[in-house]
């Protein structure tokens, strides 16, 4: 089986122990005109850890515009003592706008180093 190619190689990201990324479709290209293609996925980044609870999500918005904005989403869940999410223990923490995509890469490394921040 083959690997996909892409144009353009994965946005390189300081992940920290205990967390996991399951969605990531960031890719290391600035949005623009062009490139709009690849952030028009509905998530770019999503990551947990099942340590803590926190977790995140992320998207481009509006979907298809160059002038648009990473929107980061960030959330805190609890587990019960089989691993499942605790229902209706999920609470919101809050969101990050940014059109710039450094700054964006930055609050979401910082977001999983220290969530309270």
């Amino acid at each position: 089986m083959s690997t996909p190619r892409f144009p353009y190689p994965l946005q390189p990201l300081r992940v920290p122990g205990g967390w996991s990324i399951t969605v990531n479709t960031l890719f290391e290209v600035e949005p623009g005109p062009e490139t709009m293609q690849w952030f028009s996925s509905a998530l770019l980044l999503w990551g947990s850890c099942r340590d803590t609870g926190y977790c995140f999500n992320s998207h481009f918005e509006p979907e298809d515009d160059p002038a648009g904005e990473f929107v980061l989403e960030m959330g805190k869940v609890a587990y019960d003592r089989h691993g499942n999410v605790v229902k209706g223990s999920d609470a919101f923490l809050g969101e990050f706008r940014t059109r710039s995509k450094a700054a964006f890469v930055a609050r979401v490394e910082q977001f999983m180093r220290d969530p309270g921040a």
